[in-house]
């Protein structure tokens, strides 16, 4: 009899002490308070809408599925620099690009968003944009790679990024991809 009591007694201790230890619920943020949700600088937008956005649009190259257009607004001086970002997102042959087009008028405006520290560039030129030059980038890393091309349209003031990650990208051609994407707006 005293085991069970003593056993009791130390059951009751312990549940006295978990329940000593719980806090109390967080409260819920209020709906519409700056903690309750972050606006997404992103919207979804048509194509025809991106081409009213931006004066030298590009397309999805044929054969592209899951095509998204989005725009992020910016406030622009009183030139009207730089214009909203329009981003196009599409799945082509197992591969997942982003193409961004911006009204800039900077030749250096680098507007893909992406961070890394390239170990290879190349300099060339799309055929099918009227031999814009542009700048083909790779980065390699252990299990990724990640390729980039960027080029800007001195005539109309946009500035242009293609990207695409995979884990192997030997042999890929990312000029060939853009410069289907401008064939594409051409159709």
């Amino acid at each position: 009899m005293k085991k069970t009591a003593v056993i009791v007694v130390i059951l009751i201790m312990l549940l006295s002490l978990t329940a000593c230890g719980q806090k109390e619920a967080a409260a819920e943020p209020a709906q519409g308070s700056a903690a309750a949700e972050i606006a997404n600088p992103w919207r979804d937008i048509t194509e025809e809408e991106a081409k009213a956005l931006c004066p030298q649009s590009f397309a999805a190259p044929e054969g592209a599925e899951n095509v998204k257009w989005t725009a992020m607004d910016s406030t622009a001086d009183a030139s009207g620099v730089p214009g909203p970002l329009v981003q196009l997102t599409y799945d082509l042959d197992g591969y997942s690009y982003t193409a961004r087009e911006q009204l800039t008028r900077d030749t250096d405006a680098d507007i893909s968003g992406m961070y890394y520290e390239w170990t290879h560039h190349l300099d060339e030129a799309l055929n099918n944009w009227s031999d814009l030059p542009c700048r083909l980038s790779r980065w390699i890393g252990e299990n990724e790679y990640a390729d980039l091309c960027r080029w800007y349209d001195e005539g109309s003031g946009v500035s242009y990024s293609l990207s695409v990650t995979a884990k192997d990208l030997e042999g890929f051609d990312l000029l060939a991809i853009a410069d289907a994407m401008h064939a594409a707006a051409e159709n």
